[in-house]
């Protein structure tokens, strides 16, 4: 297999996985996907822990996942996505993502 295929391969993998695992601290609807970034730290395709680097991944309508890795500075997020890809964006468009089993009705509500 050539080693362009294996990485895309290992990255589809990593991104069905890693998801799941990581530590959510801020999620961006962008266009028709979902930015997440994590508090996991980011490794590059040989294995290496990127020194301030963390993970992130983008989810799209279809449920395709794109891993990337992204760094704080100030307060932008750079994210380098896959084949050198790079994007910026102001942390503020970052929010917490809504806690699992939370109902979503306002405590008003009676039943």
């Amino acid at each position: 297999m050539p080693r362009s295929l294996n990485w895309l391969v290992g990255s589809m993998l990593i991104g069905i996985v890693l998801p799941i695992k990581a530590a959510i601290i801020g999620q961006m609807p962008s266009f028709s996907e979902v930015l997440y970034i994590t508090g996991e730290p980011c490794t590059s395709e040989s294995g290496r822990v990127e020194p301030n680097w963390y993970f992130s991944y983008s989810v799209n309508a279809v449920g395709t996942v794109t891993r990337s890795c992204y760094v704080r500075y100030n307060d932008q997020i750079w994210i380098k996505g896959p084949y050198g890809s790079e994007s910026t964006f102001p942390m503020s468009y970052f929010s917490k993502p809504a806690e699992a089993g939370k109902a979503d009705a306002s405590p008003e509500v009676k039943q």
